[in-house]
């Protein structure tokens, strides 16, 4: 889902680096001017809190969250919203009133397919949905381009894995993510 405004810190302040926003169970995908940043969530009642017997006030039963996250950044690359090529748009849409933003952010679309251009030159970044496998991305190199260009800076609390099978693993206290070779 496109960032026009409506992705928040934990601070309710907007973040305009963050690009894009993809979702999966226990986790989250931000693509930012920096890379993708993957973070993990669980959110857990408080302990001590009694179960809310009445439905309608339910959702205000306290919850405690808890993340954990690996940044990859693009070393040396350049990430401009203006080189995004969006493609296959969702027919439905999403309208946003915070705080920050009461004159809403609406129309805001989900994409299966962006392409980011030039993030090195001759290189493009593409993200998609592989339907079978989740979220994939690749990098097009162009004839003529340098493909050792491309520096993939891993930073996050815990160590990663190299696997036998070329593939790298990101384990975290609340989930693992592997990164095919």
């Amino acid at each position: 889902i496109e960032n026009k405004g409506q992705i928040v810190d934990v601070y309710a302040r907007p973040v305009p680096f963050v690009l894009f926003k993809a979702e999966a169970p226990g986790m989250n995908l931000y693509i930012t001017e920096k890379g993708p940043t993957y973070v993990f969530v669980k959110h857990l009642k408080k302990e001590g809190h009694k179960q809310e017997k009445n439905p309608a006030t339910s959702f205000q039963e306290p919850l405690k969250t808890e993340m954990a996250w690996f940044n990859v950044h693009l070393d040396g690359a350049t990430i401009k919203r203006e080189n995004i090529i969006k493609e296959v748009e969702s027919q439905e849409h999403f309208n946003y009133f915070y705080g920050h933003c009461q004159q809403g952010i609406v129309e805001v679309h989900q994409y299966d397919k962006i392409t980011i251009r030039e993030v090195y030159p001759g290189i493009d970044w593409v993200f998609y949905n592989s339907r079978t496998g989740g979220m994939k991305y690749d990098f097009v190199v162009h004839p003529g381009a340098d493909p050792s260009q491309i520096n993939l800076v891993y930073d996050g609390k815990d160590p990663l894995q190299l696997l036998e099978d070329g593939s790298i693993s990101m384990q975290t206290q609340l989930g693992r993510l592997t990164e095919e070779k």
